[in-house]
């Protein structure tokens, strides 16, 4: 008797543990798709608005400042990191990831009824670039706090497919959202329509996505102070001070570097597919907009399926070796997008679907990678620092980059550049830990 009704009770609180669980992943997850959704449909819908705030007579003059404007976010994190993430680390998680899934919210709903340049003239350009700062601010500590609280949420002996749900699939999910939304909208109305109001669609929708984002983030516990270790080892215990986060995070700057580059040499392969690619298509070769569009989503699908895939095969295997190996192949895939030199819708799918299953098998393991180098009481900091650097030094000039060498015949200079910062992030990581400095077991 005694036994059916331990069992009785044993069981609702299992269910509600699970429940518990999926709500966490939710949230944790759904704030991680709303930030990428909301970074991405600016890069995709960059030829459609162009126009409106940064008018020219040279169509491609139009698209490079649209997307020099996509960069300067990029570089508006380090800043943002600079400063949540040691909040994070010390005080709240929590907060940090409301005050930034509520900013792209709003930021995408600003973008959605911001005035073009017809209207107000030059202001409108400049209120565009200020929305983008405020969202690279807002963001900064993101993936720090994100994956900090994943790697402590993720089972025994299961991190790199945990990890490969939060910070592959989730993050997939909002770059194929996005360029989903941008595939229907593309298909439902002519490219006039699209040119001229339609490209507001996908960032409309991207503020009332956040509205549910910030509801299902309000439930999340407060990780930090339920988990944290206040022991004297400086590299597991919370810090008092944020001199002491600095402080520690000095010490272990060999992997903060390692951070910086395995972030880095990704981001320059996956902002060349998702944006600069496309918009090259869009604006360049000026190929049929709802095709771009619909190869692009599919390309999205198989980096969707393949994050839990590719995290549990780090799990079988060595974590540094599934790493080491999927990331040199990235070299021989940046060499790829040299093919694209002319209209070619058949040409273009074979690039972004072959050498862009190359670059989903390596996002779908650099936030596992970045995560394992940063100790626990400098993780958010570390990892939120070195992903802001990592994606403003590589990642968010890599569209801009990829379309100018183009429009000026070296086009060979980009896969080239890319790498070379692929085989450095695999040298600097190996430096790192035959120091020591992983601090997650494999």
């Amino acid at each position: 008797m005694e036994a059916r009704l331990s069992e009785a009770v044993v069981a609702p609180a299992a269910d509600e543990t699970r429940r518990t669980s999926k709500r966490i992943t939710l949230g944790l997850g759904g704030g991680v798709l709303l930030e990428w959704y909301d970074w991405n449909v600016y890069g995709i819908m960059a030829a459609f608005l162009s126009p409106h705030f940064f008018p020219s007579t040279d169509p491609v003059t139009s698209l490079l400042a649209a997307l020099a404007v996509f960069g300067a976010g990029f570089f508006a994190r380090p800043i943002g990191a600079a400063i949540l993430g040691p909040v994070a680390d010390r005080t709240s998680h929590k907060r940090v990831m409301m005050i930034s899934v509520s900013a792209m919210a709003v930021s995408s709903l600003v973008i959605a009824l911001l005035p073009t340049y017809e209207k107000i003239g030059a202001w409108a350009a400049f209120a565009l670039f200020a929305i983008r700062i405020v969202q690279g601010l807002a963001t900064g500590a993101e993936a720090g706090v994100a994956n900090a609280i994943a790697i402590e949420l993720a089972p025994p002996g299961r991190q790199g497919r945990y990890l490969g749900l939060i910070g592959g699939t989730f993050i997939q999910a909002g770059i194929f959202g996005s360029t989903l939304v941008a595939f229907f909208v593309s298909a439902s109305v002519s490219r006039v329509e699209l040119t001229e109001w339609a490209w507001r669609i996908p960032f409309a929708i991207g503020g009332v996505l956040g509205l549910a984002v910030i509801y299902l983030r309000s439930a999340l516990p407060e990780t930090l102070i339920k988990t944290a270790l206040h022991r004297e080892d400086e590299f597991a215990k919370v810090h008092d001070t944020t001199a002491g986060v600095w402080k520690t995070l000095w010490k272990v700057r060999l992997s903060l570097l390692a951070v910086v580059l395995v972030i880095g040499s990704i981001q320059i392969a996956n902002y060349a597919w998702n944006t600069g690619l496309p918009n090259m298509a869009n604006g360049v070769f000026k190929e049929n907009s709802t095709a771009v569009f619909g190869i692009t989503t599919a390309m999205g699908i198989v980096w969707i399926i393949s994050g839990p895939i590719i995290g549990g095969l780090a799990d079988k295997v060595k974590l540094s070796k599934a790493f080491t190996i999927l990331r040199l192949l990235l070299i021989p895939a940046f060499f790829i997008t040299l093919f694209y030199t002319e209209r070619s819708a058949l040409l273009f799918a074979a690039i972004m679907i072959g050498g862009g299953a190359i670059v989903g098998f390596n996002m779908s393991l650099y936030n596992y990678v970045a995560t394992t180098l940063m100790p626990k009481s400098v993780r958010t900091t570390g990892v939120a620092i070195g992903y802001a650097l990592g994606v403003s030094i590589f990642g968010g000039p890599s569209a801009y980059l990829l379309v100018w060498l183009q429009h000026h015949h070296i086009a060979w200079l980009f896969p080239v550049y890319g790498s070379i910062i692929t085989a450095l992030s695999v040298a600097v990581y190996w430096m790192a830990k035959r120091r020591g400095m992983v601090y997650v077991s494999e």
